[in-house]
Formats: C-alpha cells, sequence, structure tokens
C-alpha cells in the first residue's frame, strides 16, 4: 500500500507542475505545494521505522544510534517544508536543522565505534596492527602518515568532535549577528559574519569527511 501511494504521486508530481504552470501560479507555492508532498511521504515511513527498533529493541548499544539517526529524515524534511512556506523564519528555522545535524554526525560515529567494538573487541589494537594510513593527494606528499590504533582513532575523533562543537557555535553566532543585520547571507561581504562564519565551517566540514570519517 504504501508503495502505490509512492508510485501514484511521483505519477502526479509532472501532472501538477504542469498545470501550475500552464496556470500562472507563483514558484514560491509551487515548490511548497511539493515538497509538502515529499514530507508527506517521508515522515510517516522515518516514524515507522523508528517505531519497529523501539519495538525489538534488540541491541540497544546500536540501536539507540540508529533511531537517533533517523529522527533525522522528519526533522530535515519539515524543517524544509516550513522554510520553503515561511521564507522570513527560515534563519530561526534552519539553527534546528543545523544542530541536530551535528548531533547525528557524533551518533553515527558512536555508532561506528560501538558496531566495531562488537565485531572486533579491541579496536586500537586491531587498528595497530594495520599499516600506517596515507592521507589524500596531494597532502600525502607533505604529510606524514597518519600511525595505526591509538594516534589514529584520536585523531579521528578530534576531527569529529571539532565539527560537532563548532557547527552549533557558528550557528548561534549566525543567528546573533542576523538579528542584528550583521549576518548578510548569501552575499561576499567582509564587513558581514557570513563570509567568515561559511569559510570556518566548510574547514571544518571538508576535515570532518575527507579525513575522520
Amino acid at each position: 500500500f504504501w508503495w502505490i501511494i509512492c508510485c501514484l504521486a511521483f505519477l502526479a508530481l509532472p501532472l501538477a507542475i504542469w498545470d501550475f504552470t500552464r496556470k500562472g501560479y507563483n514558484i514560491k507555492y509551487q515548490a511548497w505545494f511539493i515538497g509538502g508532498i515529499f514530507a508527506i511521504l517521508s515522515v510517516p515511513i522515518s516514524t515507522y521505522g523508528v517505531a519497529m527498533h523501539t519495538e525489538y529493541y534488540t541491541r540497544p548499544r546500536l540501536q539507540r544510534h540508529v533511531i537517533r539517526i533517523l529522527w533525522m529524515v522528519p526533522i530535515y524534511s519539515v524543517d524544509a517544508w516550513f522554510a520553503l512556506r515561511f521564507r522570513e523564519a527560515r534563519e530561526y528555522l534552519d539553527p534546528i536543522r543545523e544542530c541536530y545535524e551535528a548531533y547525528v554526525i557524533y551518533n553515527f560515529f558512536a555508532y561506528l565505534m560501538a558496531y566495531l567494538e562488537e565485531e572486533l573487541g579491541d579496536v586500537e589494537a586491531h587498528l595497530a596492527r594495520k599499516p600506517p594510513m596515507k592521507h589524500l593527494p596531494p597532502f600525502k606528499w607533505i604529510m606524514r602518515p597518519w600511525t595505526m590504533g591509538h594516534p589514529f582513532l584520536l585523531s579521528c575523533k578530534q576531527g569529529i568532535m571539532n565539527y560537532v562543537i563548532l557547527r552549533p557555535i557558528t550557528t548561534f553566532i549566525g543567528l546573533m549577528t542576523d538579528i542584528f543585520g550583521l549576518y548578510g547571507q548569501g552575499r561576499v561581504n567582509f564587513s558581514k559574519s557570513y563570509v567568515y562564519l561559511t569559510a570556518t565551517t566548510n574547514f571544518s566540514q571538508v576535515l570532518l569527511w575527507m579525513w575522520c570519517l
């Protein structure tokens, strides 16, 4: 039944878009309507996944992190849907999503560690038997390879926690500067905070995704 509903929605979407365009509906309301369909489809199925994990809670060390990650779908979809409709409130809605994103990344790392500990036992001892880990080019020619074992895991944890802590801080600073008209979202203006906060966040994201995860 669920797949039938999804297929009908995907078949109806092109017809709805064509009809909206033919009648000259505002593009903002078209986006809000289409986004609402996807939000309506995504929230129940992700909530059902959470409910199934809580009902069959047989591996709590892993499942508690899975449940926290699954809540990302309804939070993201509802936040995006409201941000499409109430654009003026987007600056106040997005911090919820961004802070939860950092929380999800922490839980993803915690899930990986819990899974590896169940499968391998002492993860540090297992990794210590591996050869040194080379960096990605071009950094592998200027940086020494990572020593495996405890140093490698510690570096990964530091990079991940750097983003997990930094993301809510930059979000809070962005919100405060926006209230006082000093944010300048989407504009390259060195007298506003947007450029500096975006550069800081992007650097932390590169460190997180390209090295630590």
